[in-house]
This record gives C-alpha cells, sequence and structure tokens, in this order.
C-alpha cells in the first residue's frame, strides 16, 4: 500500500463539472445558501464487525500475496513485522483533530486486531514515527506521493538522502524495528486520516495492494478509505503466535489454514470465489489513466484499454465496475454521453455485487443522482442519494457525505422544501470542512452542484 500512489479520489460530483464550472472561486457564503460556517462534524471511533464473512481459503492465497509480494511485482523473502510492544508519535505537533484520529485508530487497532500498540511523545523512542510537512515539500522528493511509509528511517532529511537505496527497500529487512510516515499538514482533515490508516497499516504489516480485494484499504481503488474488518483480522493474522518474524512462504501457508479457522470461523463455512489474480497490464492501464501525468486523451485511450482487459480476463466482479467507472471519470469532458452511460453500466455492476447500500455503489450513485438532477427526474435522484446516505457513513467519508447531501439539499428545495434544504445544506458543510480543504472549494462545489438542475447555464 505504498503511497506512490498514481491518483487518489476527489470529490466525485466534480467529474460532472465539466460542463458547470465554477465563476468565481471566491464565492460568499450567502451565494451557496450558508449564512455562517457551522462547525467541523467528525467520525467517532466505531468498530468493525469481527467476522469476515469471506471463504477462508479466499483470505489464505490474499494473505500470502499481500505479505511475499510488492505492488511492482517483487517478491519478498521473509515476513517481518515488530516484536514486543509497539510505540507511535508524532514527530512534530499535529492538528488536534489529526491527533485525534490517531488516538481513535489506536483504540481500534488494539480492539479489533488485538495489538499491542499504543501512543507515546517521544519521538526519539517510538517505532513509528510520524513527521509532516507542506505537500508541496512532500511532491518535490516523490511527485505522486500522497504520503509515504519508509523502514529504518529517522527523519525527512535522511529519507531524502536515502530513497533510492537499500535503506529504505522493506524486501531487505530482517525484522522490523522502525518506520517513518510522511504526510503533509496542509490538507483535508479527512486525507490526513487516510494516510494514517493506510500508512499505518503497511508500517505493521502487508506491504502490497491487490485489486482484487473488494473490502479492504490494501487496495489501490481507495473506495475504502479506512481499515476495514477485513484489514484487520489481517492484522491479527500477522501478529498471532502462530507466525514468527522471519518466516517463509511456504511455513507460514503451513500454518496459516488452521490460523484462520481459529481467528475467523465465519469464513470456514463460506464458498470459495476464487478470484483470479489481476492482470499488471490492467493495472498499469488504470494507473495511466488515473495518474497525474499525460493528456487526457491518452487518459481516455488508457482507461479504454482497462476496459478491454477487463473483459477479456473474464473479470465480472468489482474489477469490472471499477473498468466502467475509470473510464467515466477520464471522458467526461470530452465525451459525456460514454461518461453517463458508464457511470450506470458501473452502478448496475456493484449494485448487483454489493447492493445499494455499500460504498461502491455509492460512488456510483453520486454519478446517478447528478445525472438524474440534470434531467429533472427528483424522486430517482433522491433514491440514489437516500440509499447512499448509510454507505458513506459507515464508511467515514466526509467528503462523499457532503456531495450527497448537497445534492439532497438542491432536489428538496426544487420540492418546495426550503427549511429541509437550509439544514441539509449546513450538515453538508459541517462534513466538507473535514472532507474538503480549503473552505473556498466548499463553496465552489456547492455552486457546481447547484448548477446541475435543469435550465442552468453552463
Amino acid at each position: 500500500m505504498t503511497k506512490y500512489k498514481s491518483f487518489l479520489f476527489s470529490l466525485s460530483a466534480m467529474a460532472l463539472s465539466a460542463c458547470v464550472s465554477p465563476q468565481n472561486t471566491e464565492v460568499s457564503k450567502r451565494a451557496v445558501g450558508v449564512q455562517s460556517w457551522p462547525a467541523m462534524k467528525a467520525f467517532p471511533t466505531g468498530s468493525a464487525p469481527n467476522a469476515v464473512y469471506r471463504a477462508n481459503s479466499d483470505i489464505f492465497h490474499e494473505f500470502l500475496d499481500l505479505t511475499f509480494s510488492l505492488e511492482s511485482g517483487h517478491q519478498i523473502p521473509r515476513l517481518t513485522r515488530f516484536e514486543g510492544p509497539i510505540t507511535v508519535a508524532f514527530a512534530n505537533q499535529p492538528k488536534p483533530v489529526v491527533s485525534r484520529d490517531l488516538d481513535q485508530l489506536i483504540t481500534r487497532l488494539r480492539l479489533e486486531a488485538n495489538l499491542d500498540i499504543s501512543r507515546i511523545s517521544n519521538p526519539n523512542s517510538a517505532n513509528i514515527v510520524i513527521e509532516t510537512m507542506s505537500k508541496r515539500e512532500l511532491q518535490r522528493a516523490a511527485p505522486s506521493a500522497a504520503c509515504i511509509v519508509v523502514p529504518r528511517i529517522r527523519s525527512w532529511s535522511e529519507f531524502r538522502k536515502n530513497r533510492y537505496n537499500k535503506r529504505t527497500d522493506w524486501s531487505s529487512l530482517q525484522r522490523r524495528e522502525r518506520a517513518m510516515i510522511f504526510m503533509p499538514h496542509d490538507i483535508s482533515a479527512q486525507d490526513a486520516r487516510d494516510c494514517l490508516h493506510e500508512e499505518l497499516a503497511q508500517a505493521l504489516g502487508p506491504l502490497n495492494d491487490l485489486y482484487r480485494l473488494p473490502d479492504s484499504v490494501y487496495n489501490d481503488d481507495n473506495f475504502h478509505i479506512i481499515l476495514t474488518a477485513y484489514d484487520m483480522m489481517i492484522l491479527r493474522a500477522y501478529y498471532a503466535p502462530e507466525i514468527r518474524n522471519g518466516m517463509a512462504q511456504h511455513e507460514v501457508a503451513a500454518v496459516l489454514p488452521r490460523l484462520l479457522g481459529r481467528i475467523n470461523p465465519a469464513g470456514n463455512g463460506v464458498g470459495a470465489k476464487h478470484l483470479g489474480q489481476t492482470r499488471r497490464d490492467w493495472i498499469k492501464a488504470i494507473e495511466t489513466a488515473l495518474g497525474a501525468k499525460g493528456s487526457d486523451s491518452a487518459r481516455v485511450i488508457a482507461a479504454d484499454k482497462a476496459l478491454r482487459i477487463a473483459k477479456q480476463a473474464g473479470y465480472t466482479d468489482h474489477r469490472l465496475g471499477f473498468s466502467y467507472f475509470a473510464r467515466a471519470r477520464v471522458s467526461i469532458s470530452q465525451n459525456s454521453e460514454l461518461a453517463a452511460a458508464d457511470f450506470a453500466r458501473s452502478y448496475a455492476v456493484f449494485n448487483d455485487i454489493f447492493g445499494p447500500q455499500d460504498i461502491h455503489t455509492a460512488q456510483a450513485a453520486l454519478q446517478m443522482a447528478s445525472l438524474s438532477i440534470s434531467a429533472g427526474r427528483y424522486d430517482s435522484a433522491l433514491e440514489f442519494i437516500n440509499d447512499s446516505l448509510p454507505a458513506a457513513e459507515a464508511a467515514q467519508n466526509g467528503r462523499l457525505l457532503f456531495s450527497l447531501l448537497a445534492m439532497k439539499a438542491e432536489v428538496v428545495t426544487q420540492l418546495g422544501r426550503a427549511g429541509e434544504a437550509a439544514a441539509l445544506r449546513r450538515e453538508a458543510v459541517s462534513w466538507g470542512r473535514y472532507g474538503i480543504v480549503p473552505e473556498g472549494e466548499i463553496s465552489d462545489r456547492l455552486r457546481i452542484i447547484a448548477k446541475l438542475k435543469p435550465g442552468q447555464p453552463a
């Protein structure tokens, strides 16, 4: 789950903004129907269910692929982990909401993954240290990185000197004793929390990402942005007494079936799906399509290729839905009809697999709601939105909650329920303050969503 990721999902509603661009980035609060900024909302600690209702025989292969491979495809010769109590500290003073989110994550790791992990104040004594800097500074050293986790390193300057040698090579470790997470301080609270979840999970456990995982942050599609029940189960297995530091793949494979049966008994009687490994050419095409480099036309070509590969490979799972979703995202400004059709196909695939109240379906449903509003089909828009709100809340996605609630506010405005619309808009802004930065962007996005309704000028 290295954060040399080629993309991060932004607000999905912005994909439909090609024909409704904001005219002024300094939109007043009054212009978007908010008289004053409400307080930021944040999510409670929460707790994912312990049982993972997927076949342990599938999880067996996923655990080995997560543990003994890197995203590059290179193999890792041995499992490494921390031994004894694990401590985490910030190298510099974080924002209060980021500090709170780290405390909540550590609480979950203790309760759900059964890890002996705690936060301390002294970074010199900690096993895992989190250092923040400006986004610009981080991207000067790692242009495509949202955040980074590296072994052995003790400071940002040390990382910059050693980022191309074996000192920062995870596959050269014999055991884990120290790791550093580098993340920007000038990002939204949600993006900072997402960095904490993803990078701390990698610092502690598996180093790979697998697109075939439907329910995990160990997946570069970035639908899941906080550690799931599956992720906690993987970490619980990683630190189980049956596993020893330095074990080779065949040694882990020998103890893993009984281990999974012990910690995840619900997975013993579930039928296996046997989802195949994801083809490297599909991964490369997706990364090109959704990456920061290349022209718009090159991204569309790559997205077309990814969809063709998905069909050739026989993907009928969420990877097919994601292929449609990716092509829709990159083609919206060039072929809005194709994008609308692809969003609908993506929604259909996700809905068939996961049902309407899942985060995959909710991301596609947001686009379907946008299209419904633009066509004046407000009842349909409300159905998409109301089905998706529980999924967005369960996935703790404040950015998606902002979009859904802001759209719902526009719908009920058109239905003549002004008081309800005002309350919904204020709630949307509260979540926007957690999921979006800066505040001016919240106003811009409210203006864009307001222009979705029929008859509005572009």
